[in-house]
């Protein structure tokens, strides 16, 4: 499948973009409600919980006025029934205020875990609703995959970066542990000493086939690998770029060793790591959003996540105002879609369709369709 302008330039991103404007805007529409019944939720917590401040203060004055009071009118007296009579009278006021202070206090803690409870079913959902479009629809995202061992099972998670917007991923694969063997063979050089009485050390190759990996950094331009046994006894970190590799077994540099490094298969290595990056493709069976980050800061928790779609919309707007300068029809953002066998169909959608659709979540959807570059005549 390829994808161009409407004049046949190549898209700059191999994707269907309209499809991907669509599913913004339908997203926007579901976040936005749900992030502004957050705020109002919090808010009212807040004003409520002022309210309650209040009561207990004013509970606090008036149960110092009472016995202020009371304190006042009895100076000078010796009459023990009358000191009684005040004595009991200042003990059940304080229990009293104390009965309804533990009250109100209950009423905050119900309220405010009533909060926590809603607030976190929205976030939930938020996630959920951001999952598969933060997934494969964020343009020019830089793209970190992780994998490692942990209580013996394989886990792995994705970090994907866009100015100053971080998301982070959970991916689940096919299998709970992963061996060089699913890959492809593999050896490496190791020096080894042979011989009864010279104990004479050599070159010896090393099949790390059964080897567990047990770590994987895969990033753009780098890829890193830990393999080991299954006793952890040797241990291999390979590192690998478009251009060189680096083989450490335990502390020693294989690749820095004048005898070991002439030994490395390095097509055999290469294919190994190729088949690492691979592995991200064909191996994950999920991927589910965890966290998204605006400037370092959690934007479901801090309700931010309206920056986030601001910030997509900024680069949709950037394509999408490069379609409409090189179609035919300057109220439509229109593309080619090119499938096998030179079938070639065209995809649009009006830049009317699109506000309308978006003035319908409010002033936010609004600003959002002047970012895209929509309200422009």
């Amino acid at each position: 499948m390829k994808y161009t302008f409407q004049d046949s330039t190549e898209l700059p991103v191999q994707r269907d973009f309209i499809q991907d404007i669509q599913d913004f805007i339908k997203v926007s529409k579901e976040v936005i409600p749900l992030e502004k019944s957050i705020i109002r939720i919090k808010q009212g917590n807040i004003q409520e919980t002022s309210i309650s401040q209040r009561r207990l203060e004013e509970i606090d004055r008036f149960q110092k006025d009472v016995t202020d009071c009371i304190e006042e009118h009895a100076q000078g007296v010796e009459s023990e029934e009358i000191l009684e009579i005040k004595s009991r009278t200042i003990e059940t006021c304080a229990t009293i205020a104390l009965l309804k202070k533990n009250e109100r206090l209950d009423d905050i803690d119900r309220q405010n875990r009533l909060a926590i409870i809603e607030v976190r079913q929205l976030e939930e959902r938020i996630i959920s609703i951001l999952s598969p479009f933060f997934e494969t629809s964020i343009y020019g995202a830089d793209n970190t995959y992780y994998a490692s061992t942990e209580d013996k099972r394989l886990k792995g998670w994705q970090v994907s970066s866009v100015n100053g917007m971080r998301s982070e991923f959970e991916l689940s694969f096919t299998q709970d542990t992963l061996k060089v063997e699913d890959l492809q063979k593999l050896t490496l050089p190791v020096r080894a000493k042979s011989g009864i009485l010279s104990r004479e050390e050599k070159v010896k190759k090393l099949d790390v086939s059964d080897f567990y990996i047990t770590n994987i950094e895969y990033t753009k331009n780098n890829t890193r690998t830990v393999l080991e046994d299954k006793d952890a006894e040797n241990r291999f970190i390979i590192s690998a770029d478009d251009r060189t590799f680096l083989v450490m077994y335990g502390d020693h540099e294989i690749t820095g060793d004048e005898k070991l490094a002439p030994a490395i298969d390095r097509d055999a290595l290469y294919m190994f790591m190729v088949r690492i990056k691979e592995f991200f493709t064909r191996s994950v069976v999920s991927t589910r959003l965890r966290l998204i980050l605006m400037d370092g800061k959690n934007a479901v928790e801090e309700n931010i996540v309206f920056d986030c779609l601001k910030l997509i919309a900024g680069i949709y707007g950037t394509l999408a105002r490069e379609c409409i300068e090189r179609g035919y029809t300057k109220g439509e953002v229109t593309i080619k879609i090119e499938e096998p066998g030179s079938v070639r169909t065209e995809k649009y959608i009006s830049k009317s369709e699109a506000l309308s659709e978006l003035s319908s979540i409010g002033p936010e959807g609004g600003e959002l369709a002047s970012i895209l570059g929509f309200t422009e005549a």
